[in-house]
C-alpha cells in the first residue's frame, strides 16, 4: 500500500504503473486526490482514504481534514463526510498518524460507526503500539487488518533493503504481509529495481483480498 498519495502527482503516477495490484492511500482535500484516484482506478488499483488523525507529536503534520480528541461526535462526524467527499472511489481507510486517536476506545467508535455505515473496511497502519483500532472495529463488525512492515519508515539503502527481505520472511510464514510504503524517490527507485523478484514465489494484491 502507498500512503500520503495527494500532494504530489508525478510520482504517485509513477509508483501506481509499477506491476502488481495496489492500494492507494489518498490524503483528503489534497490538490490531485482526484487525479490520483481516477488514475489509479484506472490501472486496477484500490482508493482507500489516508485520515488525517491526531497523534501525540507533530500536528503541524496532519494536514487538512484532521479528526481531533478535543471534537464533539457530532463535529467528528461532520468532519469524516467531508473528508470522504474529497475523494473518489474510495472502499476503506486508514489512519494517517493517529497514535493518540488510535488509543482511545470512545473516539474510535465514533469513527468506526461511520466507516461501518458506508461499509467500508480499516487498515490500523499501527503508529502506536497501544492501538485498540483493529481490535475494536473487529469488534463492531468493520473487517480491519494491521500494517505488518514499513518499507521505507528510514529511506537509506541498507534499510530499505532490510525490510524487503524482513517482508519476504512474514510473507512466507503467514501466508500474506501487509506493507506500508511511501511516495519517495528512494521507494520508487526501489521499487522499480526490485519489484519484478517477487514474481514467481509471491502476488500483490489490494488490501481487500487480504480482508477476505
Amino acid at each position: 500500500m502507498i500512503d500520503d498519495l495527494g500532494d504530489n502527482s508525478i510520482i504517485a503516477r509513477q509508483l501506481l504503473s509499477l506491476p502488481g495490484k495496489m492500494t492507494a492511500a489518498i490524503l483528503p482535500h489534497t490538490p490531485h486526490a482526484k487525479l490520483i484516484s481516477k488514475f489509479a482506478t484506472k490501472n486496477g488499483h484500490e482508493i482507500i482514504m489516508h485520515l488525517p488523525m491526531e497523534a501525540f507529536t507533530r500536528p503541524d503534520l496532519l494536514g487538512p481534514g484532521a479528526l481531533f480528541s478535543s471534537m464533539d461526535k457530532l463535529t467528528m462526524n461532520q468532519t469524516f463526510d467531508i473528508d470522504v467527499a474529497s475523494i473518489p472511489h474510495i472502499i476503506g481507510f486508514n489512519n494517517h498518524m493517529g497514535s493518540l486517536l488510535t488509543e482511545d476506545r470512545e473516539k474510535m467508535r465514533w469513527i468506526l460507526e461511520q466507516a461501518k455505515s458506508r461499509s467500508f473496511f480499516f487498515l490500523d497502519s499501527k503508529t502506536s503500539q497501544a492501538s485498540i483500532a483493529e481490535n475494536l472495529a473487529l469488534e463492531m463488525g468493520v473487517p480491519s487488518i494491521g500494517r505488518d512492515i514499513f518499507l521505507d519508515h528510514n529511506v537509506k539503502l541498507g534499510s530499505i533493503e532490510k525490510q524487503f527481505a524482513k517482508l519476504k520472511r512474514i510473507a512466507r510464514k503467514n501466508g500474506q504481509v501487509v506493507v506500508i510504503c511511501h511516495p519517495y524517490p528512494e521507494t520508487l527507485q526501489f521499487l522499480e529495481q526490485n519489484l519484478a523478484s517477487l514474481e514467481g514465489e509471491f502476488e500483490l494484491v489490494g488490501l481487500s483480498e487480504l480482508l477476505n
